[in-house]
């Protein structure tokens, strides 16, 4: 059976805590313009997208800004900017095989009154399936300073098991890193041929941002599971998954339901 994966989608519609943000804005900011055109290989007109060098020799990925948010914080102004795009080979062709990623570019500016700066970024981070990148971005606040990154949910369907992950970027010294990508749901149903009545696990996530634990560098994520495991229906229980600030990502506990089905 083909392993196609599918596109992003959420599990359950993650619940986001914290999530104070300016409004998303799909037009470029003149100080992002500014930023993007020293750092990607040109504007492409036609396709109204930057073009970005890609890991095939001779292609390029064609990156479209996903969302831009401007944030007042206790230091200034940043501007947070999260492209996403499809990849293509040497002759122009989109690059359409389950192996092939496509491209995600991450951007913290720090916005001066005299000076702009990229403060964290990482503008050509391979992801994604099938050529294209995962889109619509969700910009939270992971942190009592000022912490910021980007979440989405990313899925993905190969011999009839669903699968899917929390994507967590956020900066990490001048880079931009995954926080951890932790399991968000898993469904096995279509993994059985009908005859057989197989039990199947089915399970789906909820995710919210505990931004009470001002203590913390980084807030914990409190994940409530639902659904069947091997047929059998479990009860509702929320997760608390902490931070481990040595190895900078998010931890699953040691019996985390989801852990078994890798």
């Amino acid at each position: 059976m083909n392993d196609r994966r599918q596109p992003p989608r959420p599990f359950a519609g993650a619940l986001l805590g914290a999530l104070i943000v300016a409004t998303s804005m799909v037009s470029a900011d003149p100080a992002v313009d500014s930023i993007l055109s020293r750092i990607y290989d040109g504007y492409d007109q036609q396709n109204a997208c930057w073009r970005a060098r890609s890991e095939t020799p001779g292609g390029f990925c064609c990156l479209k800004i996903d969302r831009q948010d401007r944030i007042e914080t206790a230091s200034g102004q940043r501007l947070y900017v999260l492209l996403a795009g499809g990849c293509f080979d040497s002759e122009g062709k989109p690059e359409d095989t389950h192996v092939s990623t496509g491209m995600i570019g991450a951007l913290a500016i720090g916005i001066g009154p005299n000076e702009i700066s990229i403060l964290a970024g990482d503008p050509r981070m391979p992801m994604g399936s099938w050529g294209t990148a995962p889109t619509d971005w969700t910009l939270v606040k992971l942190g009592p300073a000022d912490y910021w990154g980007w979440l989405n949910t990313l899925g993905y369907t190969g011999q009839g098991r669903t699968e899917s992950v929390y994507m967590i970027l956020a900066p990490y010294g001048k880079r931009i890193r995954d926080l951890g990508g932790i399991k968000a749901g898993f469904d096995d149903a279509g993994a059985c041929v009908e005859e057989d009545h197989c039990p199947s696990t089915a399970l789906e996530t909820k995710l919210d941002i505990d931004s009470l634990q001002l203590d913390a560098k980084v807030f914990p994520l409190l994940i409530t599971l639902t659904g069947q495991i091997e047929g059998r229906p479990i009860a509702p229980k929320t997760w608390t998954l902490p931070f481990d600030p040595d190895s900078w990502t998010y931890v699953e506990p040691d019996d985390w339901p989801l852990a078994a089905d890798e």
